[in-house]
């Protein structure tokens, strides 16, 4: 049984290589490249520190090294890499059917090989955006090693896509899917407005439910795996499978995948490469958390006023000064970070905020560097987010 718990709560982990939970996270290093990074991986550790994180980029790093070097013996010949994936089908032999669940970790590319070696026609779920690039590495590599088994492929949303995976599923063949690439056919923003809510130590996320409720239709099997690199070679982990049946609750099921799935992300953080599915699914990227509300009129009123009032008069004495550490996510998202508060960005660019960054421009400068239309708009904005204030 998963340390995780079928509730969706985990357990609140300290932050890797700490002593223990209560640990004070260290500051973030200079500049601010590294706060979204540092504010996705406190999901799983809320009690990171930069230097937690920074810890886990070098071992992706050595890993990612020690990668390309094993892929290089894998096309000149030395199959050796592919022996823990075929010895481990063959002790499973309930593996041959039903869907099996997967992970972005390790060497994930490789999961259909084993299925391929032993001549069976697996099916492959993907997202549209990733199929093009997952199948032409894929189909060359399989064409190499000589597989007596065919890769088939379902991007999902396609036309057909489901009745693939029903006939699939019905005629017995393996279905394999990656887990967290939680998205359906209407992508991320989808899944970030309609998903099931989901806690983790140190965020609420929003997961999709359309595996769980597939699996409960057809009455399939889910056998969970995991590949991870383990000093060069490559281990394959599992948890026993789960029997779900026509009927039987997908919200739960859900649950009990994802929490399998991010008990094996936190046991092995460097190993995921997939961290931008925590950003992309983050509950307070949702369209309601980043309506702004409506703040009080005659505050908005004044300082409108003031703002218009210092352009005309007084451009070249009034500076706008920034109060708050911000910055622009993902082109769709102005994070305070002072205040742990998100805004939509309307148009802002991160680069448009390195002069504010840099020094207390005047509105004059602002206007020279960025164009009327945008000090009137995002310099006022600014002020009435509480970000940036007008100053002397």
């Amino acid at each position: 049984m998963s340390r995780a718990r079928a509730s969706g709560r985990l357990p609140r982990p300290a932050a890797p290589w700490s002593r223990g939970p209560g640990r004070r996270p260290t500051t973030l290093p200079p500049g601010p490249s590294l706060a979204w990074e540092l504010w996705n991986f406190r999901s799983l550790f809320p009690l990171a520190g930069g230097d937690d994180l920074l810890r886990v980029k070098l071992e992706q790093d050595a890993i990612l090294a020690r990668e390309r070097e094993a892929l290089a013996r894998l096309w000149s010949g030395d199959k050796d890499l592919l022996s823990p994936g075929r010895d481990f089908l063959a002790a499973r032999p309930q593996l041959a059917t039903g869907i099996t669940v997967s992970l972005h970790t390790g060497p994930y590319q490789l999961l259909a090989e084993p299925w391929l070696q032993a001549g069976l026609e697996p099916l492959l779920l993907l997202n549209r955006a990733a199929l093009p690039r997952f199948r032409s590495a894929a189909d060359p590599l399989s064409r190499h090693l000589g597989h007596h088994g065919r890769l088939r492929w379902a991007a999902v949303g396609e036309p057909g896509f489901m009745r693939a995976v029903m006939t699939a599923a019905r005629d017995g063949r393996p279905v394999l899917a990656y887990l967290d690439g939680n998205s359906g056919d209407d992508g991320a923003a989808g899944t970030r407005e309609h998903g099931l809510r989901y806690l983790l130590p140190g965020r609420e996320i929003l997961v999709r439910t359309g595996l769980a409720r597939l699996a409960c239709r057809l009455g399939c099997p889910l056998h969970r795996v995991a590949l991870r690199w383990d000093e060069g070679r490559v281990a394959w982990d599992d948890a026993p499978s789960l029997h779900p049946r026509l009927g039987d609750d997908a919200e739960a099921l859900t649950r009990e995948l994802f929490d399998w799935a991010f008990d094996v992300i936190m046991q092995w953080p460097a190993q995921w490469q997939y961290w931008a599915m925590l950003r992309d699914s983050s509950a307070c990227f949702t369209a309601a958390h980043l309506d702004e509300g409506r703040p009080d009129l005659a505050v908005v009123e004044a300082t409108h006023s003031t703002f218009i009032a210092s352009c005309q008069r007084a451009p070249d004495s009034v500076r706008l000064v920034l109060d708050h550490e911000v910055e622009v996510w993902s082109d769709e998202v102005l994070a305070d970070l002072t205040v742990d508060r998100f805004h939509p960005a309307e148009g802002l660019a991160d680069d448009d905020l390195a002069i504010l960054r840099h020094g207390h421009p005047t509105l004059a400068e602002l206007r020279d560097h960025h164009g009327e239309a945008w000090l009137r708009f995002h310099g006022l904005r600014l002020c009435l987010l509480g970000i940036a204030h007008l100053g002397a």
